[in-house]
């Protein structure tokens, strides 16, 4: 049953390219960052906030940094954890909810982990980095776990749940003692994850795509617009 399963899968989002896009743009952007004279093991908070980094103050007339900051990283294992976790997550989320949906979830996970950054961290601290659009990944992928549980193998599902909820108290864990991680964005990024992916229609059903997969994404999108635009009001 799971080898009949991924087989669908496959043929229904036969290649994989926006995991690979991303982090070839975060890389990119790192590099450009370091031909620039940045330290390649811990930028200074001036100079990310120079590049594009969250910090309300400076976001407040310029929401672009709601973006900009999640391709943005504090050296290089900043990077390259964050880059691993996209790549292994990654791959599955694309495969369950197809390219542009993926695309979608990481974008607006990515701005509500920033727009929640702004209401902890990011009040005082410059905030960056892809870890809220990754969260929003892998709320996504808990959606599907919770909402489709019984189209998913027992044998898929049961190894993935475990392995998300650990890599989330872990991560959370570590942002609660290090001081240096913001776990508000990593929050803010997981519940939009989590509440866009249930309004989606995955591809396990290609019939129920077909049909549903447009107005529903357009729903999911409009819905995550009107709740950005509250929560930036409330700034």
């Amino acid at each position: 049953m799971s080898e009949e399963f991924l087989y669908r899968l496959q043929q229904a989002t036969p290649r994989l390219w926006v995991t690979p896009t991303l982090i070839a743009i975060n890389l990119l952007v790192w590099l450009v960052m370091l031909g620039d004279g940045l330290s390649p093991l811990s930028p200074s908070g001036a100079e990310l906030l120079h590049w594009g980094g969250n910090r309300l103050q400076e976001t407040r007339g310029q929401p672009w940094r709601l973006v900009s900051a999640t391709v943005l990283h504090a050296g290089i294992i900043h990077l390259s954890f964050n880059m691993w976790a996209l790549w292994d997550v990654g791959r599955v989320a694309e495969r369950f909810y197809g390219n542009l949906q993926f695309l979608l979830i990481y974008v607006l996970a990515g701005l509500f982990g920033s727009l929640a950054s702004l209401f902890f961290a990011g009040r005082v601290a410059v905030s960056v980095g892809a870890s809220g659009a990754i969260f929003g990944v892998i709320g996504a992928l808990l959606a599907a776990l919770v909402s489709q549980r019984q189209r998913l193998p027992a044998a898929l599902a049961a190894p993935l749940r475990r392995s998300l909820l650990v890599f989330i108290g872990v991560a959370l864990l570590f942002g609660l003692t290090s001081g240096v991680v913001d776990n508000g964005a990593h929050l803010g990024g997981l519940a939009a994850g989590f509440l866009i992916a249930l309004i989606l229609a995955e591809r396990f059903d290609w019939s129920t795509y077909r049909r549903q997969g447009l107005w529903r994404a357009v729903l999911a999108l409009a819905l995550a617009g009107l709740a950005a635009l509250g929560l930036w009001r409330l700034l």
